[in-house]
């Protein structure tokens, strides 16, 4: 019997009125993973994570979070769920240790069992000397760490974070990324929307891509890339008649540049069918090495997630 997915989504739709905010949605996300959702401003990345974490009632389908039924279930599943929203609504008088104690009463846990979770939280997100400070005093990046923190306290097995990094630092940003990475290698599902595609690059294990409502592909970082483009090779010579002298002489596909009349290309597959690309750039390089000229430059490039979302997620 195989184990069940962390969450299972079908024929999921959610209207407004006469609005679709998400229109027959069906998303498996593994345990274990990082799955990334991106899309538009108004692609329903929020309303898709809000109905995950039980915020929000679909208008048909089914929601099952780690094997269980949202809907029959809905207090096991809330026990399974963390979510760390887009804006913190943290008491800017209190300090992290305050604000943990506080949030450990509401959700039940007793007094010795948030103690013992709020000791480790600060001491594995780096925030024990910032305990006892006030949290208006804080960065940005480690009133993050504190929401995440909040996240975590009743342990959850799923973690929702919605644009965790919004705001902060180029620094903030890496420390922050860093915690997530140590979350989900020590067994943590963690669903994550975001508009910075840099950071879905570095995080992602899977990445959902949403426009006007629909998912409109899910795979791989390198799947996705593979998708929308191609490995390429350029070369570049001094003068675009010995660019012209390569392309008439040789029998590798290379083809000129439509942008620089110096530079000549040569497309190669990426992602699981790199290796189909080996023939046709080993006999460029052989037929390269008799070439009577020399190219200035060579460079290597791959379609990126700015490609992957051009080429899915606009409207």
């Amino acid at each position: 019997m195989t184990s069940p997915s962390a969450v299972l989504l079908t024929r999921l739709t959610k209207q407004y009125g006469e609005r679709a905010a998400l229109s027959d949605i069906e998303l498996t996300v593994p345990l274990r993973s990082r799955t990334v959702v991106l899309g538009h401003n108004g692609a329903g990345k929020s309303t898709l994570l809000e109905i995950i974490a039980t915020l929000r009632t679909p208008t048909s389908g089914t929601v099952h979070i780690a094997g269980l039924d949202a809907r029959t279930h809905l207090r096991e599943v809330r026990r399974l769920i963390g979510l760390t929203p887009q804006a913190n609504a943290l008491d800017p008088l209190s300090t992290p240790l305050e604000a943990l104690r506080f949030h450990g009463a509401v959700l039940g846990l007793g007094r010795r069992e948030t103690t013992r979770r709020a000791d480790e939280l600060l001491q594995l997100l780096g925030l024990a000397e910032n305990g006892t400070t006030r949290i208006s005093t804080l960065s940005g990046g480690t009133r993050r760490k504190v929401d995440l923190a909040l996240t975590l306290l009743a342990e959850p097995r799923i973690v929702i974070l919605d644009e965790p990094t919004t705001g902060l630092d180029p620094v903030s940003r890496l420390d922050f990324w860093a915690e997530l990475t140590r979350l989900s290698d020590a067994g943590h599902t963690l669903i994550i929307s975001t508009q910075d595609l840099d950071e879905a690059d570095v995080l992602a294990t899977g990445i959902v891509v949403l426009r006007e409502g629909r998912i409109v592909a899910h795979d791989s970082p390198a799947a996705l890339k593979h998708r929308v483009g191609e490995r390429t090779l350029t070369l570049e010579f001094a003068a675009p008649a010995e660019a012209q002298r390569l392309l008439s002489s040789l029998s590798t596909p290379f083809i000129a540049d439509p942008t620089d009349e110096r530079r000549v290309r040569l497309a190669l597959t990426t992602g699981a069918d790199a290796a189909a690309g080996m023939p046709a750039l080993n006999t460029a390089l052989t037929e390269l090495a008799g070439f009577a000229g020399s190219p200035t430059a060579l460079s290597m490039s791959e379609p990126s997630l700015d490609d992957v979302f051009l080429a899915l997620a606009a409207r």
